[in-house]
Order: C-alpha cells, then sequence, then structure tokens
C-alpha cells in the first residue's frame, strides 16, 4: 500500500543488440546474422508452440469468448469473438503449413481461414479458401500463461478481436504491435475451461467463496493494532465481528468512527499469511464493492512470504485493488520492491473509470508468471510489469505470495477525513479466487 515514484522496466532487445554487437563482426555481418536469428527463432517458436494437428477452439483473452466461423451470419461470415459455448462452428483444425507458419482450417465450413486483404479496405478473417497460399498463412507466438498471438504471413500484423471497432466486431490482422485485444487462449476440441475461468489458466487452486456463517480462519488471520503499519493510518485494527464479518455470503470490513485504544476509527485487516499463498502462474481475483469517502483506503493486495525474514520492501508487495475513497474513479495497481542498492522502487498503472467504482461490484485480478505481472479490472487489462530473469531486482516477484484484504482509514495515500466522511464504510466481498494454468 505504499506509494513512490514509479520506474520504468529496461527492454531485452537493446541487451541482445549489445550482445551481438559485441561479437567480432563488421556492423552489416552482425545485423545480417540479428535478422537471420530473429526470424528463425520467431518460426522456430511458432512451429514447437502450435498445436499442429489438432483440432482446437480459440478464445479472445479480453472477452473471454470463443471465436466462431459460424456462416448462418450471412453471407459474407467474417470469424468474430462472440461465443460463449464452442460446437463446430467455433473448431479449428490446426495445420503445417511449411516454413515455420500454420494454417487453420474451420470445422464448420472445410475451408481455411484467410486474412486477405484484397477483399476491400477493411477485410477480417473468413473461413472461405479452399487451398493455403500466403494470406492462409499465420505465425503462432506463445507469450505465456496460456496465451498466444496470431501474426498474418502476407502483412506481418498481429490478429485483434478488438471490439471498439463498433458493435460487430471481427477478427482483423492489421494490428503492429500485440495487447490484450491481440492475445487468445485455446484448448482441445472437445474440452471447456470451467465456469468463470480467466483466459490462460483453467485449474481453479483455491477460493474463497464466504458462504459460511463466519469467517474461515483456515484461510484468514488478522493484523491488529493502531501502530499506523507504516503509513500513518489512524484505524485500530480488531478482529470484532463490528468490523469483520460473513454477512448475506459476502465477507464486509467495516470501518467505523468510534474510539478504542485511543484510536478516533476501527476497522479490519484480514491475511492469508500462514495459511494459503501462490506462486508464479497464477491469476488472483476478487469481486468487491469498494468503500468511498474522504480518508477511506480500500486494499486488495499481496505480500511476499519472506516478510517475516528479509522485511518490506525487499519481500515484494504487489497492489491489486487500490483506491483513494475521495477519488472512486481510479484503480491503482502497483508492484513494490527493492532495488539493487536495497532501496524501495515501485512500477504500476492506473485504471480510469467513467463511473464510480464504489457504485457497484467489480473483479479486480493479477495474473504473475514468470516474465510478467498484469493487472485487471473486469478482466480488461490496464498495465503490465516486465519481471523476467529478476530483471532491475524484481526476483522476489518469482516466490510465493499471501493474500490480504483491508480498508484503512487515514495515512499517507489518502489523508485524514473529514466532515464529508461517512461512516460507517463498507467493503464488500463476494469472493476471492485463485487460477492456475
Amino acid at each position: 500500500m505504499v506509494k513512490s515514484n514509479t520506474r520504468r522496466f529496461s527492454a531485452h532487445a537493446s541487451r541482445i543488440f549489445s550482445v551481438l554487437a559485441s561479437k567480432p563482426f563488421s556492423l552489416p555481418t552482425s545485423k545480417i546474422l540479428f535478422l537471420v536469428l530473429t526470424t528463425l527463432l520467431l518460426h522456430l517458436t511458432a512451429q514447437a508452440a502450435a498445436p499442429v494437428g489438432q483440432t482446437i477452439w480459440i478464445r479472445a483473452s479480453a472477452t473471454g469468448l470463443f471465436v466462431s466461423a459460424d456462416q448462418n451470419r450471412g453471407t459474407f461470415a467474417p470469424l468474430v469473438a462472440d461465443r460463449s459455448t464452442t460446437d463446430a462452428w467455433e473448431q479449428f483444425q490446426v495445420v503445417d503449413a511449411g516454413g515455420g507458419f500454420i494454417a487453420f482450417r474451420s470445422i464448420g465450413t472445410g475451408l481455411f481461414v484467410s486474412a486477405d486483404q484484397a477483399r476491400a479496405a477493411y477485410a477480417p478473417l473468413v473461413a472461405d479458401r479452399g487451398s493455403v497460399g500466403t494470406w492462409e498463412q499465420f505465425t503462432w507466438t506463445d507469450i505465456g500463461g496460456g496465451a498466444f498471438t496470431l501474426r498474418g504471413r502476407a502483412s506481418n500484423h498481429f490478429v485483434s478481436a478488438d471490439l471498439n471497432r463498433g458493435t460487430f466486431a471481427p477478427l482483423v490482422c492489421d494490428r503492429t504491435a500485440a495487447n490484450t485485444w491481440e492475445q487468445f487462449t485455446w484448448g482441445a476440441a472437445g474440452t471447456q475451461p470451467p465456469p468463470g475461468a480467466p483466459p490462460g489458466f483453467s485449474r481453479l487452486v483455491w477460493s474463497d467463496e464466504f458462504s459460511g456463517s463466519s469467517i474461515n480462519t483456515a484461510n484468514w488471520g488478522y493484523d491488529l493494532g493502531n501502530s499506523g503499519f507504516g503509513n500513518n493510518e489512524l484505524e485500530n485494527y480488531t478482529n470484532r465481528s463490528q468490523n469483520a464479518r460473513i454477512e448475506n455470503g459476502m465477507l464486509v470490513i467495516e470501518a467505523r468512527r468510534e474510539n478504542l485504544g485511543g484510536s478516533a476509527y476501527t476497522s479490519a485487516r484480514l491475511k492469508t499469511q500462514g495459511k494459503q499463498s501462490f506462486g508464479i502462474n497464477t491469476w488472483v481475483e476478487a469481486r468487491i464493492n469498494a468503500p468511498e469517502g474522504q480518508g477511506i483506503w480500500p486494499a486488495f493486495w499481496m505480500l511476499g512470504n519472506s516478510i517475516s525474514t528479509v522485511g518490506w520492501p525487499s519481500c515484494g508487495e504487489i497492489d491489486i485493488m487500490e483506491m483513494q475513497g475521495q477519488n472512486p474513479l481510479r484503480n491503482f495497481g502497483t508492484i513494490h520492491w527493492a532495488d539493487a542498492n536495497g532501496q524501495h522502487a515501485s512500477f504500476g498503472g492506473i485504471y480510469n473509470s467513467s463511473t464510480s467504482l464504489a457504485a457497484g461490484f467489480h473483479t479486480y485480478a493479477v495474473s504473475r508468471t514468470g516474465s510478467s505481472i498484469k493487472w485487471y479490472v473486469d478482466r480488461i487489462q490496464y498495465a503490465e510489469a516486465n519481471i523476467a530473469g529478476g530483471i532491475n531486482s524484481t526476483s522476489e516477484f518469482q516466490a510465493p505470495f499471501f493474500i490480504l484484504l483491508n480498508v484503512a482509514v487515514g495515512g499517507n495515500f489518502v489523508g485524514s477525513p473529514d466532515g464529508t466522511t461517512v461512516f460507517p464504510q463498507q467493503m464488500q466481498v463476494d469472493w476471492v479466487r485463485v487460477w492456475g494454468t
């Protein structure tokens, strides 16, 4: 929950180039070698990662919906990621097209998917070709976490499922960079990811649905007291039912204006420390109705298990949902760690909403692989951090972390409550779920 200036991560490309440049080649030769090696690696990656010979479904990562080639849409039937279940129209056979490229044959039509941009100025993907040419060839690149991208051979652009194109948004091979809209997951035909599974994380590792009559102590413990917790917070954290309880199938954390132990406010801070912890290749998500008001500081976050031995920030911290109650239009997603000099460093992003995030339930999530941490609100990615190879001293994020949920009152990040702040304030948590690959 601690804030500081952000810093950017260096790119791997410059490191690769510097290695090549240090070799005893002339500049033109090294450039040629670099291009040859890059092309070869791309082709080998595509060939190794793509499930050649299998019949699969494809799901858009941004929406969680399956790609369909349904020709009942009309005489001109493009591929669209808009189906919640799979049938023949949503199944594709992956075919080796040679040279490290692949092609897709629609099971519904028996024809190959084409990105032919000679159709028109705006040319979506259509499963309508009887043979494989350049327009029907794609590069498949595995990007980790069960996700992949597709790049058209002819255009050298990525396939995108961007719904911002319009109410009817077909797949188009027209993006020069791959972001969330250009990412997909897949599975063998006849299999379905479990309900609610995020893209690329099909296995439910752990959850608390808060369906019992009391807080499950096998999952949750408490931080107690009014030490300020390094942030000059004003509340006294308790384990009383007035501050934390199960109510109507939800966890309720309630911040109250009341005098207790020298503090003018009480609240609760729950944690899974010593009970449940989770490593890389996981998606950690909660459905939360956030509180609001000047000086109210709700958070859903994680700390490294090593905090008891190395302390903060060396243990690492991942903020998944963190808000300033006076501005509930913004959610902060941030990581904190110790840099090479042992000093506090941080990096992250802000999700800006057009409506108050405290006006109803939203899902807040973070995915963590060995190479990246990504943040999501309502399954839409808004930030990403590179942690590959412990770059910039981020190796702590390869280790297990535990989960925390709390509502702070006052502190450095939000300031003190004032006359406009209404008490009590509640953070309602419908569920917390952890998915794995």
